[in-house]
């Protein structure tokens, strides 16, 4: 984890960035007019601190926010259907964003080359590629080239949509031109300065930091692109330089110093307590950590406040009473009746019977309302209701408004409803996803300095020392008994000792990617794995794959967005789309079969 002095050095970040707009001329400057400044007048140190604050929000927001609910890891019960429905229409998702921190960051390459500043030319060419790496991989063709310009008219202003492998080669084209700006050490590097080392909140200044992270990123865009290219020599060509250890991970901590700087689930951020309580956990998660008897659900969710019991010896309800369906609690514990839940059609929550039970929009089916007596933590069924999912697991009491429910598992209170704090972090990449990346290749037969076991296990590690699992947290760890309690004990286990599978791989970096699950998401749309599957109140009949262009670039950009449009492949699920749908498939997926 980062130091207090790192936290420290980020607040000051964000406080710069909000007085000086992302640029700032030096403050012997008073005459000037601040909103005016000409992007040669740009400090190119702020503009650094600008675009790698607002590329960690957006990327860190989404991977714990709405991509989270779409990896089933976490579930909103109220105002859900974007985040637990796959609800993602046109216009939900808006990539102007994104252009809007690239152009800050040409700016700062510009700037950086006039200075020949070798350390901020590599980091905005690694941030250039990270960002068109993001776009190209939710939305897919895009404006790439000609972006960007709008300011020399023409074209510019009306950009061509680059197909996404070009986009994708330009991302590993600006990552390997970046690496040689970071040779050496900062000792070597005059134009890190002490404000540089401030701006720079994902390493401090530190440019071997920086290279492991620009050759892991080559690593991950290779896997990506594995399933359309041999990468088995790109691979194996960077596989010794990416990161070697948790210290090397690369993210933002939060400063907490208001709601924008804070862990956006945390009741600052989130506008209140419902906003927090509303975030909870999904069941497809905790029923397979309870599966796995994994202790990392511990630094994940609150235990619930009311256990449940299925009353099988009826000794708390009447004979013959088939209408009471539950108790009040009894020494802490609330009993279901089995009488009243047969006529009302319930029966316990089984992740591996869901499709069956709660079969997508019921389609003339039997559907079954679901408890689960988990008696420690209970997540939400993905996509659960035909009713608000506020009343799942029988909280009769559910309201929308404040999201209260005792018998369902919120995220964990004193770690994720805080600003700040040593666990919370926008996590661009980590130690524990090289791992799992270096065991898929492996697995593959590919060189890459060790066997696939050794790496998973690896993963695995690296997964634990992130969360503190057996360190800071073994106390809860020790007071939970549906976990093992030591490392070697969770690996021993058959269904996680290595079997040489990819769904292995797969599941158990999908369990690491915990409040940073894009990387989880782009492995789940390539693989299949984990296998997930939706519920009755999906918005589809399955997960989407993409972002839709927004209306905004389709009302000021339309020829060359339908020509893009045009190449995407529409699936058996984009309903009244078109083909801009969310689940309509771009190149990356065209004829791999996967993931549907």
């Amino acid at each position: 984890m980062k130091s207090a002095k790192k936290v420290l050095m980020i607040s000051c970040v964000f406080l710069v960035i909000i007085l000086v707009g992302y640029s700032c001329k030096k403050f012997s400057v008073l005459n000037s007019n601040p909103n005016s400044i000409a992007a040669s007048g740009a400090a190119p140190d702020y503009l650094m601190a600008g675009v790698l604050t607002s590329t960690a929000q957006w990327y860190g927001n989404l991977g714990s926010g709405v991509i989270s609910g779409a990896m089933q890891e976490t579930a909103q019960d109220a105002f859900q259907g974007t985040f637990s429905e796959y609800q993602w229409d046109p216009g939900n998702f808006d990539w102007s964003g994104n252009y809007a921190i690239l152009n800050n960051n040409k700016a700062l390459l510009k700037e950086a080359q006039a200075n020949n500043w070798d350390f901020h030319q590599g980091v905005a060419l690694v941030m250039r590629a990270f960002q068109y790496g993001n776009i190209a991989d939710f939305w897919g063709d895009a404006p790439d080239s000609l972006a960007i310009s709008g300011d020399l008219g023409g074209a510019y202003e009306f950009p061509t949509f680059d197909d996404q492998q070009s986009i994708y080669s330009r991302v590993i084209s600006d990552l390997q031109a970046a690496i040689p700006h970071f040779q050496g050490t900062m000792a070597t590097h005059p134009e890190i300065t002490s404000i540089t080392q401030t701006s720079d909140v994902f390493y401090g200044g530190d440019p071997v930091h920086w290279k492991k992270f620009a050759y892991s990123l080559l690593l991950r865009y290779s896997l990506r692109l594995s399933s359309k290219l041999n990468e088995q020599a790109n691979v194996e060509a960077v596989a010794d330089s990416v990161f070697q250890n948790t210290a090397d991970d690369c993210m933002m901590m939060f400063p907490g110093q208001d709601g924008a700087s804070s862990y956006q689930f945390s009741e600052l951020a989130a506008g209140g307590a419902s906003g927090f309580d509303r975030n909870k956990m999904s069941g497809t998660l905790t029923m397979t950590l309870k599966a796995l008897q994994d202790p990392r659900i511990v630094i994940m969710a609150e235990p619930i406040l009311t256990p449940s019991v299925v009353d099988t010896t009826n000794s708390v309800f009447a004979p013959g009473d088939n209408s009471t369906l539950i108790s009040l609690p009894i020494n802490g514990i609330r009993y279901i009746n089995p009488a009243a839940a047969a006529v009302n059609n319930y029966k316990q929550f089984n992740l591996a019977t869901y499709t069956q039970d709660r079969p997508w929009e019921g389609l003339n089916l039997p559907v079954k309302n679901l408890y689960d007596t988990s008696s420690v933590y209970v997540g939400i069924p993905i996509s659960y209701s035909n009713y608000p999912d506020f009343e799942y697991n029988i909280n009769l009491l559910g309201q929308q408004a404040t999201s209260i429910n005792n018998y369902v598992s919120y995220l964990r209170r004193d770690i994720y409803d805080n600003p700040s704090g040593p666990l919370l972090a926008q996590r661009i990449a980590s130690y524990a996803e090289i791992c799992f990346d270096l065991a898929e290749a492996a697995q593959k037969g590919w060189n890459v300095g060790g066997s696939a076991a050794t790496w998973y296990y690896n993963g695995i590690q690296a997964s634990f020392d992130t969360w503190q699992v057996f360190s800071n947290y073994q106390n809860d760890v020790n007071n939970y008994y549906g976990c093992v309690k030591d490392y070697n004990t969770y690996i021993a286990q058959p269904a996680v000792a290595y079997n040489g599978t990819l769904q292995q791989i797969i599941t158990q970096k999908w369990i690491a990617a915990w409040q940073a699950c894009n990387e989880a998401y782009m492995d789940w749309r390539r693989t299949g794995y984990p296998a997930l599957t939706i519920g009755y109140g999906s918005y589809r009949g399955a997960i989407p794959v993409r972002f839709t262009y927004a209306n905004s670039e389709l009302q000021n950009n339309s020829a060359h967005a339908q020509v893009a449009i045009d190449k995407l492949v529409p699936s058996a699920y984009i309903g009244p789309d078109g083909n801009n749908s969310s689940w309509s498939k771009f190149w990356l997926l065209q004829g791999t079969n996967e993931p549907w």
